[in-house]
């Protein structure tokens, strides 16, 4: 949530305007004295119980202006926490239609109810006039590992998972697949964001890393799970199963340095997931990887051989329904963190991790590290956009994944930059931004989008993405199953979602 809030109370709820940014109530509820940062926020009659007083009154002494946001959640405690929102006067740009309408948006229960010329004659919510603001789904990022960031030098930005969701929700991400880390920390963490103990961005998780003994995944010294025969699978598989992992993620690259399972281990990996009902993405290193992991029926292949796509491919992704997750942020992006720096600049990658992190690229050893590099980094990112390029003109569905937690990337912000690659390799604003969210939606089997009985996770713009891509960047407000979310809390600890 933006700073400068001033609360109001309408009998049949609160009213909101955006102004310069800035969500703004009407009327005269909310009180700022003259040359000071204390807001009073009196509990309107109509919605605070009796036993909000003395919360409103601890309010009134330590509310300070970075925090008046938390007015919206906590001023109004407990009943408007379930108060629905009825966004009106939007641009609201559907992916999956490819079109943008103006229009409104009842949410109610946390799903997107209608989009009514008016509210309802029983709607006691909240109305947010968003004229001259764009209604766009929430991102994701279905392919990240989530402990943090690193970065040249042995720089580490190492907060967990927790924080990471936060940071991510203050992005525009309401949605994350971690491909790999702790499974028995990630699985705590995803219970109890399920149960509605923690806040951030939507935690999805494949948990674990299947790999062959000594394979990757196993060098990063934590546990991960190893399968060497189609009997090693079978058993693996159906023992994950049991934490109802989101997908899972197999490791194969026959031809890598490290050893690997074969394709009939693969083979039986994938089948098993499938009785399962779960869904397979396999980390890959060759065009052959990709055409062995789509005749075994996987669900999708992460990551882009270095070498150009063989004309077979693509067509075959598509014709069976395998999805690619290209994590062009780590395989392209590196070369952008060294030679331009309005990429680091960027007040969203500033946000969203450390001074320290960001310097590193910059240290005089990097700078001379890579003196010499800027040409063929270029010349391996014009392949990697290429193949993208012929997988999506083909029909495959290209799907956004950063492999944040590596060189290259910063948790939430990559997600942006990855948007910006693919519309780099030729895609479509609209294709990068269904990429992103109807898409990735599909593929975790949920509904993300802008329609009736869609999930009310959404980013407000201050500008058009189908002009700028990077204009996704420019967040007013992010809603959060159906909730307006406190932006700033998100990064303070200890504050509130």
């Amino acid at each position: 949530m933006a700073k400068n809030i001033t609360l109001v109370l309408f009998q049949s709820g609160c009213r909101s305007r955006m102004e310069g940014g800035t969500l703004v109530k009407d009327g005269n509820v909310g009180e700022r004295k003259a040359g000071s940062e204390e807001i009073k926020c009196p509990p309107p009659p109509a919605l605070c119980s009796p036993k909000a007083a003395p919360l409103e009154d601890t309010l009134r002494k330590r509310l300070t202006k970075t925090a008046l946001a938390l007015c919206l959640v906590v001023c109004l405690a407990p009943a408007a926490l379930a108060q629905d929102l009825f966004l009106i006067n939007a641009q609201i740009v559907d992916p999956a239609a490819q079109e943008v309408r103006q229009g409104n948006l009842l949410i109610r229960d946390g799903v997107i109810a209608g989009e009514p010329d008016q509210a309802p004659a029983d709607f006691s919510g909240e109305t947010v006039d968003l004229e001259g603001k764009w209604i766009l789904p929430g991102l994701n990022d279905l392919h990240t590992h989530s402990f943090g960031n690193q970065g040249p030098g042995n720089t580490f930005d190492m907060v967990g998972t927790a924080v990471v969701a936060r940071r991510l929700l203050y992005a525009g991400v309401t949605g994350f697949l971690d491909l790999f880390g702790f499974e028995e920390g990630l699985y705590a963490v995803r219970e109890q964001q399920r149960a509605g103990e923690l806040g951030g961005a939507d935690l999805f998780a494949s948990l674990s890393c299947l790999t062959a003994t000594e394979g990757h995944c196993t060098e990063y010294g934590f546990p991960t799970r190893v399968m060497d025969s189609p009997e090693d699978a079978r058993r693996v598989v159906a023992d994950l199963a049991q934490k109802r992992p989101d997908v899972v993620k197999i490791v194969y690259s026959p031809t890598g340095r490290m050893p690997s399972i074969d394709k009939a281990t693969l083979a039986a990996a994938v089948a098993t997931a499938s009785e399962h009902g779960l869904k397979t993405v396999i980390h890959i290193n060759t065009w052959q990887d990709v055409r062995d992991a789509v005749e075994v029926g996987a669900s999708a292949v992460t990551h882009v051989p270095l070498d150009s796509i063989p004309d077979d491919v693509a067509p075959l992704m598509a014709e069976r329904g395998v999805a690619s997750i290209p994590t062009l942020a780590v395989q392209t992006e590196l070369a952008d963190f060294l030679y331009d720096p309005e990429v680091l600049d960027n007040p969203l990658a500033r946000a969203l991790t450390t001074e320290a992190l960001l310097g590193a690229y910059r240290t005089d050893d990097i700078v001379q590290r890579f003196a010499d590099s800027r040409e063929r980094l270029e010349q391996r990112t014009a392949v990697i956009l290429a193949s993208v390029k012929a997988m999506a003109d083909a029909g495959v569905t290209i799907l956004t994944g950063t492999d944040a937690g590596n060189w290259g990337t910063i948790q939430g912000y990559s997600v942006h930059r990855e948007l910006v690659k693919l519309v780099a390799a030729g895609l479509t604003p609209w294709q990068a931004l269904a990429a992103s969210t109807t898409e990735a939606g599909a593929f975790l089997g949920r509904s993300f989008g802008v329609r009736p009985g869609d999930e009310a996770n959404l980013v407000i713009l201050d500008a058009s993405p189908l002009n700028d891509i990077r204009n996704t960047q420019r967040i007013a407000l992010v809603i959060h199953h159906g909730k307006v979310v406190d932006r700033d809390g998100l990064l303070t600890p200890g504050g509130s979602q």
